[in-house]
């Protein structure tokens, strides 16, 4: 057995494609044990938002055959054992119209399986992030057995009380890092988000599309709503790919009749179900947006664009303006837009998005230029380029 040993614990399908956290948190594992870790996960098949098909299929369609086991303690359940990456996973399966309802569910098939992987495969280190009554047991149960804790920071969630049972606290940005220690009164420890190429990085690219993934209000709805409006009226030769995440493309559609107008009668803007490979989508994209309302915690969807050579444009909001570094457009929001902000909102705000939008769509040479920025830009995200720094962080809690 190898002396260094991770379990990924999470309570949502890591393959998760609406989830930017899963799939952070899974493609470190798959890092580390790339680096000689033995890296076991324990999770559900839940999906923050909507998919095509169940997960069975979506893994069967990135070329996986899980082996499907009965319950331990619970005849009825049934859970997908897999390996992918050098991670060995068992994935409880849950009812989609119940997935936030998982622990009264199949929690103690949940925990079964967990205590006999501590008795077992004895972590040295225990990746997780949550906060519910049953995160905070789990982790108590891990330490006692010895294992070291690192609770995964990616929003500004768990500012107003730090959650209990842990080693160590990780951010994938020197933004959140330093709001929490400032709230929390402690050293925060910073890795980049790592980024696995597979499924990720496009073979070939045919960069025609301006792109949007997610459009709830957190996400920059509203803004988004305006943005397809003037391009349908003004540049409907301009092709507008909306991705649709935790919420769906029908709210979007409702955010543009709010404001009066007709969005899916726009032959330019087209939708898209979320996929577990986006290499399908960044393909296609030239321009990425990002209109983040909320304080980002390093923006993913940004960095895997930019790998594929396709130009952010991105809020003020968060870690972005440190994601893009010289990268891409930072465009700020007005104060008064925030997540309370449950209706339409002045077309002028979307001005400056639609004009850096043209530019990038109608002059070649200055898209070319950007293109290539992007790329280099987010290659520090690459598993080569931050490696080292995780086997040493991660390394020096095993000890």
């Amino acid at each position: 057995m190898a002396w260094r040993r991770l379990l990924l614990l999470l309570g949502q399908f890591p393959f998760d494609p609406t989830s930017g956290a899963a799939q952070s948190m899974r493609q470190t594992a798959e890092l580390l044990a790339a680096r000689g870790w033995a890296v076991r996960c324990l999770a559900t098949d839940a999906c923050e938002g909507s998919v095509t098909g169940d997960t069975l299929s979506m893994l069967a369609g990135a070329g996986h055959s899980p082996t499907i086991a009965d319950g331990t303690v619970l005849p009825d359940a049934r859970s997908m054992l897999l390996e992918s990456g050098g991670v060995a996973h068992e994935l409880v399966r849950v009812l989609e119209a119940r997935k936030r309802h998982w622990p009264q569910d199949v929690g103690a098939e949940y925990d079964a399986r967990f205590e006999r992987l501590v008795r077992a495969f004895r972590p040295h280190v225990v990746l997780t992030f949550g906060d519910d009554p049953g995160d905070v047991l789990r982790r108590e149960l891990a330490r006692a057995a010895g294992a070291r804790v690192v609770f995964a920071l990616h929003n500004l969630a768990y500012l107003p009380r730090r959650p209990a049972a842990c080693d160590a606290y990780l951010a994938p940005s020197a933004f959140l890092a330093r709001r929490y220690a400032e709230q929390w009164r402690i050293d925060i420890a910073t890795l980049p988000t790592v980024v696995m190429t597979d499924r990720v990085v496009a073979t070939t690219r045919d960069p025609a599309f301006v792109t949007v993934v997610n459009p709830e209000p957190a996400k920059g709805l509203w803004l988004v709503a305006r943005i397809a409006e003037r391009l349908g009226v003004e540049r409907p030769d301009i092709p507008v790919l909306v991705v649709e995440g935790r919420a769906s493309a029908g709210t979007l559609i409702a955010a543009g009749r709010a404001g009066g107008v007709a969005l899916d009668s726009f032959e330019n803007l087209m939708m898209a179900r979320a996929t577990p490979d986006v290499s399908q989508v960044w393909c296609g994209t030239r321009v990425v947006l990002v209109p983040s309302v909320v304080e980002e915690a390093a923006g993913r969807v940004a960095i895997e664009a930019m790998l594929n050579g396709a130009v952010p444009i991105a809020s003020d909001r968060g870690a972005l303006p440190e994601t893009l570094d010289r990268a891409g457009r930072v465009v700020p929001l007005p104060g008064d837009y925030t997540l309370a902000t449950h209706g339409p909102i002045d077309p002028a705000v979307a001005e400056p998005w639609v004009r850096a939008i043209v530019e990038l769509m109608d002059d070649e040479q200055r898209f070319e230029q950007a293109s290539r920025l992007a790329r280099e830009t987010a290659a520090r995200h690459l598993p080569e380029r931050v490696g080292d720094a995780y086997e040493s962080w991660f390394d020096s809690l095993a000890t």
